[in-house]
């Protein structure tokens, strides 16, 4: 072992205090040495270990029928969707480096969840993203957007992954902390799972891909750069590993991200329940003079851990060899608990996985918090005026970046996907007669005024997006952004989510398979940190059987009747209509019912599977009129409406109370349509008709749908 004097004030300066320095101390027998103490400083480290999350997310719910993996138990979240297949999904984050370098921040988060669905076994299918942009007309807000989804674009065309879009918005409180979260799935079959097989003294250690280098070594180092990604040694890995697997040639993989070389052995290790030896000269180095702690924590893109069985190591160097992809043997597992870390026959470090790992050993923080009370409900019609010009107001809100940034992304991705666009997004990539649907909710205007009720909404309203696209909801995953946990308001606002995932999740049975924390986003404003709005992602996967069950959100034939399943209210809390025509922004929250929304699921549900309507299409950001236009675009249709006397206009086509779908119902299915919903008890109304392409409230035309869809086009260009 080579000694090297440390000291509690080098602990510190390495963010690790006195108790902290005396636990490491009693559970090695020793004083650690300088290179134990930063691998230390990493392994706990909040983005490492969870410190302040990890009893939380604990708590959420994660199993079910069909989950075979749910959060916490692998790399990614594994779900039964029948016939002997498993579709694997997952949420990532690189909110930081996407701030400083964003094509490569995207680019790279991309790469590190398809290495995550890679190692379980899967092959990385689809792609959805949900990013968070400042003020949308700064300089740095477009240049950051351009970037951002040029490097989502790049690094997933390169592995032929179908792109699905997702959903983009603008907040002055992402000015200079951009928030990207990517969702990733795949397909294995059930037989190629690679999930707790069993690990014993004797399997090798590889490490293949990428030479190593010094990335991303230590966020808070002033030498810290950003890894870059190479998109085209990442699919020839892929494809390299998923043929292995084929040939049934692997035990495990880790993937190498967060904490590099530590990481992934102490994850094997810790699974294994045995020790692992690694030897630091058999790692291949991209440049000399690497220090130690750089070969171990290096964040080097495109490289992955391997456990395999001696016997297969000749069929595995075959098939890196003809890929031209480094691999080389480091260690084996070893019949103690020990992980050794040597260099030139010299023991440089030698730890307990068990102290290392998050959920094990590793120390977690009981962070002060404090309950949100929800605040006095604010009636806004009271206090802001009905317009006297809704023209005025509509033109203002079709140029609201919130709300044409979702068609001016479908409009690009359309092409590629070659389905009738539906509130969910469709894969039929899976061989089972079965389609995959796919949603990422997130609204940080919710969760800003009532965190828990805000993470609720995100569920029900993805819940209601894949009913509406004729699937079942069957899991979720989660991204969630918050500013620094030490404040204690922040820290209260991700409690008060957690709670409010894990009761939506529970009442819709769509457990928690996976996700991720980000904590410390925050923006500069008059140079003092200021945290962004708490923005929980929620990603969630369901399945339509049979594929034909599918329900786009398009108006098909003119003459079609226009329905309303769910009741409007007299409600603008928390719209884009209140922040954008009166400036009251970040205030109040729609009106929201866990059990109505249940209700007009099952209704819908049950509508599609009767073929009895023609559309269906959740009402959501901006209210009813961005709904039906959002239904109008895709054929060229329009439509002639009438608002309810009871309701005031404004809050009948732009609020967003929760717990609406409008479908549309040809006239040889009217009167049967009425008859289920009467029988249902679920509440609803007739809205009108589609039309030929012109836009009618209350007799009064407000122009046609091209001039819509031509305006929404040019700034997708844009």
């Amino acid at each position: 072992m080579i000694n090297q004097d440390v000291s509690i004030q080098l602990a510190e300066d390495l963010g690790i205090n006195q108790e902290g320095f005396e636990r490491i101390s009693k559970n090695l027998g020793r004083l650690p040495n300088l290179l134990e103490l930063q691998i230390y400083s990493v392994m706990w480290s909040e983005n490492v270990s969870y410190k302040s999350s990890f009893n939380w997310i604990n708590s959420l719910p994660n199993t079910g029928a069909n989950i075979i993996s749910g959060a916490r138990q692998s790399n990614a979240g594994v779900v039964d969707i029948g016939n002997g297949e498993y579709c694997v999904f997952k949420m990532g984050t690189h909110n930081h480096p996407s701030g400083i370098d964003p094509y490569q921040g995207a680019a790279t988060c991309v790469g590190d969840v398809c290495r995550d669905i890679v190692s379980v076994g899967a092959k990385p299918i689809v792609i959805l993203n949900s990013l968070r942009f400042g003020e949308a007309s700064l300089d740095r807000t477009k240049w950051l957007m351009d970037e951002v989804v040029k490097g989502i674009r790049d690094y997933s065309s390169v592995l032929y992954m179908e792109k699905m879009g997702g959903e983009v918005c603008f907040n002055s409180c992402y000015d200079t902390n951009p928030l990207v979260n990517i969702l990733v799935a795949g397909i294995v079959p059930k037989e190629k799972l690679l999930l707790n097989r069993k690990m014993i003294p004797g399997q090798l250690i590889l490490i293949v891909g990428n030479s190593t280098g010094a990335e991303g070594v230590f966020g808070q180092d002033e030498n810290f750069t950003i890894p870059k990604g190479n998109p085209d040694i990442g699919s020839v890995l892929i494809d390299s590993i998923l043929k292995l697997n084929d040939e049934n040639a692997i035990v495990r993989i880790e993937n190498l991200d967060m904490a590099g070389i530590v990481n992934a052995v102490a994850s094997i290790s810790v699974h294994a329940k045995h020790g692992v030896d690694i030897d630091l000269n058999q790692i291949p180095l991209n440049q000399p003079g690497l220090g130690l702690e750089q070969v171990l924590l290096s964040r080097t893109q495109e490289r992955m851990m391997l456990v395999i069985d001696k016997d297969k190591q000749d069929l595995v160097f075959s098939v890196f060899e003809k890929a031209r992809i480094p691999c080389g043997k480091i260690g084996e597992i070893t019949d103690d608990k020990t992980i050794r870390f040597t260099e030139a026959s010299n023991v440089v470090a030698e730890l307990n996985a068990h102290d290392l790992v998050m959920g094990y050993g590793a120390p977690q923080s009981n962070r002060k918090h404090h309950p949100i009370l929800k605040e006095k409900d604010v009636d806004f019609l009271e206090i802001v005026p009905e317009p006297d010009n809704y023209w005025k107001v509509i033109n203002q809100m079709v140029n609201n970046p919130n709300l044409i940034i979702k068609e001016s992304l479908q409009l690009d991705f359309e092409e590629e996907t070659n389905q009738s666009p539906s509130d969910a997004q469709i894969s039929m990539k899976n061989s089972n007669g079965k389609a995959l649907c796919f949603t990422v909710s997130g609204n940080s205007v919710y969760s800003f005024n009532n965190p828990n009720l805000g993470a609720q909404i995100n569920i029900a309203r993805a819940v209601r997006r894949i009913v509406c696209s004729g699937g079942k909801p069957l899991a979720l995953n989660d991204c969630l952004n918050f500013g620094s946990p030490l404040e204690e308001n922040v820290f209260s606002q991700f409690v008060e989510t957690i709670k409010g995932i894990s009761n939506a999740s529970e009442f819709f049975d769509t457990p928690v398979v996976g996700g991720n924390v980000s904590f410390y986003n925050e923006s500069s404003v008059l140079g003092k940190r200021v945290a962004i709005n708490p923005t929980p992602i929620i990603g969630m996967l369901g399945v339509i059987s049979p594929k034909t069950n599918h329900m786009s959100y398009m108006y098909r034939n003119k003459g079609d009747v226009i329905f309303l399943v769910g009741e409007s209210r007299n409600d603008i809390s928390g719209s884009e209509y209140l922040c954008s025509i009166h400036k009251k922004c970040n205030v109040g929250v729609p009106y929201f019912n866990l059990d109505e929304e249940k209700a007009i699921n099952r209704t819908v549900a049950n509508l599609i599977e009767k073929k009895l309507i023609s559309s269906a299409h959740s009402v959501e950001r901006g209210g009813l009129f961005f709904n039906l236009i959002e239904s109008s675009m895709p054929l060229g249709f329009g439509f002639d409406i009438t608002s309810p006397a009871e309701i005031r206009q404004d809050a009948f086509l732009f609020g967003e109370a929760q717990g609406r779908v409008v479908v549309s119902v040809s006239m040889e299915n009217e009167d049967r349509f009425v008859d289920m919903m009467m029988e249902s008890g679920v509440r609803f109304s007739t809205l009108g008709h589609v039309t030929k392409g012109e836009l009618r409230i209350d007799d009064i035309s407000y122009g046609s749908i091209d001039e819509y869809k031509k305006g929404y086009q040019q700034k997708a260009i844009k």
